[in-house]
This record gives C-alpha cells, structure tokens and sequence, in this order.
C-alpha cells in the first residue's frame, strides 16, 4: 500500500508551485495530527535527555542538554542557526558545557520541510548539522523558486545523492514512519511553535514569554545551570 506520505516528482515539481504565495511570517505548528499512529517510539533512551536516533554536537557528559525543535522552512529558524548558532555553538558546546540536539519538527508547507529532513538525514550522520546549515542558508532561495521540486532535487544532488537516491530516501518507509513519531512525540511534548528549546527537558522562554532567540536569551537560562554570574543587561 502506498504511503499517504509519498510524494512523487510531480507533486514536488508542479503542485506545490502554489503554494509559493504562502506567507511564512510566523512558524508554528500546522493543524491536526501528522504523527501517524506512532508505531515507532523515537528511540531508546541513551541519556536522561536523549534518544539513540537523536542529533546530537558536544560533549556527552555536559550536565546542561539544549533540545531544539526547528523546522528547516521556518524564517525565525533559519534566523537564529544563521546568526545566534555560531555564537551558541563557540559559547557553549565546543567549550563542553552543553550537549546539543536537534529534532525535526515541520511547519508549513509541510510537505517541504519533510523534504528537507529527508535529505539531512538521507547524507551520513557526520554531515547532518551542515546540511542542516546549508539548508537554512539557501532556504530563501528555496521556497521563492518558481521550481521547488527543482530546487530540492539540487540540494540533494549538492548534497552528494544522486537522484535515484533522493527518491530512495523520501519514500524510505522506515525512516517516515521514525519521522512521523518523533513529530507526534513532539506535539505530545507540547511543541506548538519554532524554535522551540528544552533546557534539561524543561521548555524555557525568555523574560518577556516569548521563545529565546538570542544568545543573551540563553545566557540568562543556563548562566544559573552553569553556576556562571549572569551580566545585567547595560540600561
């Protein structure tokens, strides 16, 4: 039986041409339950914060785990990998002080943004976070091609997968159905918008309740985990 979720070249190349008028001003999560019957748990628990299938940069035995849920489509996404990671990723987890996850969580179109996981996770595990990054740095371009199911077969192709691939890879039943529960795991956890980040498995925001978006959003959070002083903000 075909999957519901396969999609063929022609969807990607010609129907979702219509969706290039759709305002992505704000990424939360679509509508509904996409999580499927969640057949596949997401993964045995190597960690108290992690899972065996989970992405994952620093060292294993910091004692601050920073989870985040992103959606490669999401504009507020691309931001904070493009401008506030770098700063993040030298801060934090190439000093040892964090280990960080990433889990995929689609906002719409949807159908695009589980392409993109797709292919990140399609190229070996060592290259998962610069695919990621490259996604994040073409994504613009990406979802303003007149030709999206174009533009992701050359991400793919840029990517080093060949085509045949590609299409191997975004109708894997195996990885889609782990996809589909790692989303419904995720709206369990009550993931509604992204970014989202959860600091030792507690979603946190900053001081104005919104979600923490830039680095002094994080310092202020995992100062106090760190036992590190946190700076006043200057008036």
């Amino acid at each position: 039986m075909t999957s519901v979720l396969k999609i063929d070249s022609s969807f990607l190349r010609h129907s979702l041409l219509a969706l290039s008028a759709v305002a992505l001003a704000a990424c939360g999560s679509p509508g509904g339950d996409s999580g499927g019957s969640g057949a596949m748990a997401p993964g045995e628990a190597v960690s108290k914060y992690e899972f065996d299938n989970d992405h994952a940069m620093g060292a294993k035995d910091a004692s601050v785990v920073v989870v985040e849920y992103a959606s490669v489509v999401c504009p507020a996404c691309a931001n904070w990998h493009n401008n506030v990671f770098p700063d993040f990723k030298k801060k934090y987890i190439e000093t040892g002080k964090v280990r960080f996850i990433f889990r995929e969580f689609p906002t719409s179109p949807e159908i695009l943004a589980q392409t993109g996981f797709a292919i990140a996770n399609c190229v070996d595990e060592s290259k998962f976070f610069s695919n990621i990054s490259a996604q994040f740095k073409r994504q613009e371009a990406i979802l303003r091609a007149p030709d999206k199911g174009k533009a992701y077969e050359d991400l793919a192709k840029a990517s080093g997968l060949s085509l045949k691939k590609y299409e191997e890879c975004r109708n894997d039943q195996e990885w889609l159905a782990e996809y589909k529960a790692k989303v419904k795991a995720a709206r369990e956890k009550g993931v509604r918008s992204t970014p989202s980040f959860f600091i030792n498995d507690k979603l946190h925001k900053n001081s104005s309740g919104k979600g923490l978006f830039v680095i002094e959003d994080f310092d202020a959070v995992l100062g106090p985990l760190l036992g590190e002083k946190v700076e006043e903000p200057a008036e």
